[in-house]
C-alpha cells in the first residue's frame, strides 16, 4: 500500500507539474492583472487538491477555518510542500510571499513571478494596495518547512513588520498533519501507509494597535512571539 501511494503521488506531481508549466508559458504571459492570474492558478491547484483527496492520499478538514478572511496577513506553520496550495485553495484571494530563488526557477518561475509576491524591499509597496482591496498575504514565518508535524522553527518578525506598516491584522493559522508527508528532505513517495488527515484552523486575529509605534521592531517581535505561541498551542492541543 505504501509503495502504491508513493507511485500515485509521483504521478500526480508529474501531471500537474506539466500542466502548470504549460499554462505558465502559454496563458499566464497574456494575463495582465495579478489578481486574474491568481484565479487561474487557484483553479489549477483546486484540481490538484481534489486529485490528492480523490485518490485517498489525504483528507482535508477545514471545518475550523474561516474562508471569508479578508485584508489580513496570514501566518502559519509550514509542515509540507503543499501548504501554499492548500491555503490558497481554501482561502480565496490569498497571495503568498515567495523566496527569491523560486522566482528564478526554470519551471515554477513564471507562476511565482505572476501570483507570488517578492520577498525583497518592494514587498511593502506591492502588498499595501492588495491588502486595501481585501486580498490576504500569506507568509510562513519559519522561513522553511517545519521539522515535524507539531514542531516549528523559531518565527521571524517579517510578517508582523508588514502587518504594522500596512495597518493590517495578523491571522494565525494552524496546520495539523496526521502523518509527516512532503516535509523538508522527505521524498514525495513517502505518503504514509494510509490516508493522511490534515486539519486546518484559523485562530483569533491580532488586530493592529490603535496607535502605531514610532519604532516597529519591539512591537513586531512581541506580535511574532504571540502569534507563534498561539499556533504552537493549537498544534499541541491537536
Amino acid at each position: 500500500m505504501r509503495i502504491l501511494r508513493g507511485l500515485v503521488s509521483v504521478l500526480l506531481f508529474v501531471v500537474f507539474g506539466f500542466g502548470a508549466t504549460l499554462i505558465s508559458y502559454t496563458i499566464l504571459p497574456f494575463v495582465r492583472r495579478r489578481e486574474a492570474a491568481l484565479r487561474i492558478v487557484r483553479g489549477i491547484w483546486r484540481m490538484l487538491v481534489g486529485a490528492f483527496e480523490g485518490s485517498g492520499l489525504i483528507r482535508v478538514d477545514d471545518s475550523g477555518l474561516e474562508s471569508d478572511i479578508r485584508g489580513s496577513i496570514l501566518v502559519a506553520n509550514h509542515p509540507s510542500l503543499i501548504d501554499v496550495v492548500l491555503l490558497t485553495v481554501l482561502i480565496p484571494g490569498t497571495f503568498s510571499v515567495a523566496k527569491r530563488s523560486l522566482r528564478r526557477h526554470p519551471l515554477l518561475g513564471p507562476i511565482v513571478r505572476r501570483v507570488f509576491l517578492p520577498d525583497d524591499e518592494t514587498l511593502l509597496d506591492v502588498a499595501r494596495p492588495l491588502l486595501t482591496e481585501g486580498y490576504n498575504i500569506l507568509i510562513f514565518p519559519e522561513g522553511t518547512r517545519s521539522p515535524g508535524t507539531r514542531e516549528m522553527h523559531p518565527w521571524h518578525r517579517g510578517a508582523a513588520q508588514l502587518a504594522l506598516r500596512t495597518g493590517s491584522s495578523i491571522r494565525p493559522l494552524a496546520m495539523r498533519f496526521g502523518y509527516r508527508i512532503l516535509g523538508k528532505g522527505q521524498p514525495i513517495t513517502d505518503m504514509g501507509p494510509r490516508q493522511v488527515p490534515i486539519a486546518i484552523a484559523s485562530l483569533p486575529p491580532l488586530m493592529p494597535p490603535e496607535r502605531m509605534p514610532e519604532i516597529f521592531r519591539p512591537e513586531a517581535l512581541s506580535r511574532t512571539r504571540l502569534a507563534e505561541e498561539t499556533v504552537r498551542a493549537a498544534l499541541e492541543r491537536g
